[in-house]
């Protein structure tokens, strides 16, 4: 079965799956990059929008309960005081101090009369009655004078004789039949410690909890009064105000809040029907606790549309991630794959073909390596010989005693009796060519000295060698004795520019040769290209010249007064830190004329030194920081350039835009704390008559200054962030206040005609319109 699944999937020209390609591989991780930052910031965005909206709930619900205690507390509060208001009347003084008692039926009449005005006053109240134990009588707004023993509430009446509190509300047994809550006051008020009359107050609760929220009832817990309200009923809704009521009372959550010594908190707990809900609740200075019951299952409806969307959004950024990644890996890797198209069938029958990726690199690299290692045997092969050795040694002075150098200079062919230059080639400019790394100076000058190698045997006018010595290469011409300077001259500088332009045809660089003297001896060959090399570094301001002899340029040089053009570098450095580059470059260019009218290489290379120096002190002093400047290595730079052209390319490529960018930032990092200044000065201050002046003055620069660097940081002019941030200020006291749009034009600094014209061209509609909308 797996043999025939396996040439299926070849016939399909499928691959297995140990085989699998590379690519893949990159697709996989690249959709697992793209996932977890989605997920991870999704999760973070859904504990962010979690914890805000229970926020908000939090705090609507205690709104809520905080309203529901104001309502219900002006309603029994307005009861307390008219209960007061009775207590302390003239009618029940007059009585407690014994002068109505001879007209018992007239001061019944006035009293109740009394209490009819306030029971009336109070649509809340359903019954006011007073009763007096002396004379054993009710007088009640609704039955009139009736003795105790008839009253329908006279077992209410003996439970608060009985308690003697002297006043409280209490859910009174035969008061609470009739759906009533009591509130009940011993009299007097004043005097006595003995109640000789109580005066109650009983309020409909159907009427009092139907002004307050749907769902608010008052608990029947004796003297005590809970006024609950329990959020969007639904199973319960089928019972009635008093079973609920009931129940709600019978929670273990309302006896954890009685025995509470909190003035207010917040826990969660069983609610109605077994559902879980929290339970919110206030307890104030009389005696009176608020409760509002927000069922858990409320609250979860309102934070699923967070998961919805958390959800939708994490999809969406998913398989748009996912999507991406494919594509984007498939084009990128595109190039790879061709490559290694190419290099199999460039490899054909050298390298066996791999299906997988790695191996066929892994075949590639041992290849490679076989094929270095056949290089490097040949290499070996064709290293320095003695001879080349040899003449290396003598170029540096190595032979401290004169037999030692015959003796090997006759033993290696060298001829001692012939009269010898050194000529020293050196690439050009190879930092600007592409081709080469700095690490290929050897190879360069490998390369040269096969090239001066073959010309020397082409020529029949002299013999000579050529090796690479120091980075160059190094050839030493030598001629009879009895050849004349000026012949010997001749063909030196004719070898000398084969050599140029053969390296110029064929490899496409440039090369200046530098020639010394013609010595007698062989011994003076070091001389000899010591004044080679001296030659070269003529260069510096003799950049035209490729070929270089030392007799003409020592002959032509003249005296010349060396002057130090210190006018020039204080332009140069000005320019700099004015962030003008294309003036400090051409002030620059007059620099390096000054300095080949010297004519002085020792004095060219010092004022470029001290021309370096001067700018690291200048970008020191405004703000750029040694330790980035010193990690450049900057003279080690300087010390490599050998040309005037060299020199002036790399500080115009590598200085100037190194003195910009560390200035530049540490302006940056100034002026941005600078206009932060400003625009914090500005918000807090937009209603008074804030100017460009004053803030100029306040952050210690120019107004001119000022405004250029607001423009270039905030991307709009200082009068129009002004404007904008009174009009802000604006929006914000017509949506947060009642204030007219005179009063707010007034606070913001603008008539009402102002105001209204400024307004309605940042937000097309008017201050009035903008205020309906948003509120």
């Amino acid at each position: 079965m797996e043999n025939w699944l396996l040439k299926v999937l070849r016939l399909r020209g499928a691959k297995p799956l140990g085989q699998r390609k590379y690519l893949h591989k990159l697709i996989w991780l690249g959709c697992i990059s793209v996932c977890i930052p989605v997920i991870l910031a999704s999760v973070v965005y859904y504990q962010f929008s979690m914890n805000r909206v229970k926020q908000q709930i939090a705090k609507e619900s205690d709104a809520a309960l905080m309203m529901m205690k104001d309502r219900a507390e002006r309603v029994l509060q307005g009861i307390e005081q008219d209960s007061l208001q009775l207590a302390v009347g003239p009618e029940l003084t007059d009585f407690f101090n014994h002068q109505a008692q001879d007209n018992s039926l007239i001061w019944h009449r006035n009293f109740l009369d009394r209490i009819a005005l306030v029971k009336y006053g109070n649509s809340f109240i359903d019954e006011l009655y007073y009763y007096s134990p002396a004379e054993e009588v009710v007088l009640s707004n609704r039955y009139g004078a009736i003795s105790k023993d008839s009253y329908k509430h006279s077992a209410d009446i003996d439970l608060l004789l009985k308690e003697g509190k002297l006043s409280q509300w209490a859910y009174l047994p035969a008061g609470q039949k009739d759906g009533m809550v009591t509130f009940a006051r011993m009299l007097p008020v004043i005097g006595g410690s003995t109640p000789q009359g109580v005066l109650g107050i009983e309020i409909d609760v159907s009427a009092f909890t139907g002004m307050l929220e749907a769902g608010t009832f008052v608990l029947p817990q004796g003297s005590e009064l809970l006024i609950a309200n329990y959020q969007k009923l639904q199973d319960e809704a089928k019972l009635n105000n008093q079973e609920l009521s009931g129940l709600l009372a019978g929670l273990p959550a309302i006896a954890q809040i009685r025995s509470s010594d909190k003035g207010a908190d917040r826990f969660f707990a069983e609610g109605l029907g077994g559902e879980h809900a929290e339970f919110l609740y206030l307890k104030n200075v009389y005696g009176r606790t608020y409760i509002t019951v927000i069922p858990e299952q409320l609250i979860a409806g309102q934070l699923i549309w967070i998961r919805v969307g958390t959800i939708l959004i994490l999809s969406f950024l998913l398989v748009l991630g996912i999507m991406l990644t494919y594509f984007i890996t498939k084009r990128a890797y595109n190039p790879i794959e061709q490559l290694f198209r190419h290099s199999r069938e460039l490899s054909f029958g050298s390298i066996s073909s791999k299906e997988d990726e790695f191996d066929f690199i892994k075949e590639c690299l041992d290849f490679l390596n076989k094929e270095t290692k056949k290089l490097g045997s040949y290499m070996e092969k064709i290293e320095p010989t003695l001879r080349e050795k040899c003449i290396q040694q003598l170029l540096g002075g190595d032979y401290s005693r004169y037999e030692p150098l015959l003796r090997e200079c006759e033993e290696y062919g060298i001829s001692t009796s012939s009269t010898t230059v050194a000529l020293a080639a050196e690439a050009e400019n190879l930092t600007k060519d592409k081709r080469f790394l700095p690490e290929d100076k050897g190879i360069i000058a490998f390369v040269i000295a096969n090239v001066m190698q073959e010309i020397l045997q082409q020529n029949e006018a002299f013999t000579g060698y050529a090796v690479p010595y120091q980075g160059r290469g190094v050839a030493l011409l030598q001629f009879p004795h009895d050849k004349t300077v000026t012949y010997m001259s001749e063909q030196t500088l004719r070898y000398a520019e084969a050599v140029r332009v053969s390296l110029k045809k064929a490899l496409s660089f440039e090369v200046s040769v530098g020639i010394g003297r013609f010595y007698a001896h062989v011994a003076d060959v070091p001389v000899s290209y010591k004044e080679a090399d001296l030659a070269l570094q003529y260069r510096v301001y003799r950049e035209a010249d490729r070929i270089l002899y030392i007799e003409e340029l020592e002959h032509a040089k003249k005296q010349a007064t060396l002057k130090y053009p210190r006018q020039l570098e204080h332009e140069m450095l000005n320019a700099l830190e004015n962030g003008d580059v294309h003036n400090a470059a051409a002030c620059l260019a007059q620099f390096a004329d000054a300095m080949r009218e010297s004519e002085s290489y020792v004095f060219i290379y010092q004022s470029y030194h001290m021309l370096l120096s001067a700018a690291i002190a200048s970008l020191e002093q405004h703000g750029g920081s040694i330790a980035d400047i010193v990690e450049h290595n900057l003279f080690g730079q300087l010390k490599d350039k050998l040309t005037s052209k060299e020199i002036y390319d790399w500080f115009e490529e590598t200085v100037f835009p190194l003195y910009k960018w560390l200035t530049e930032n540490y302006r940056s990092d100034a002026a941005q704390t600078l206009i932060q200044r400003v625009c914090r000065h500005i918000r807090q201050h937009c209603g008074d008559d804030v100017s460009l002046v004053q803030c100029a003055d306040m952050v210690g620069v120019s107004p001119s200054y000022l405004s250029r660097l607001f423009k270039k940081e905030t991307g709009m002019n200082f009068l129009d962030f002004v404007v904008e941030c009174k009009v802000e200020e604006a929006k914000k006291l017509l949506t947060q206040t009642d204030q007219t749009v005179s009063d707010i034009a007034e606070a913001v600094g603008y008539s009402e005609r102002n105001l209204s014209r400024i307004f309605q061209r940042l937000t097309k509609m008017t201050p009035s319109t903008f205020r309906s909308k948003h509120r």
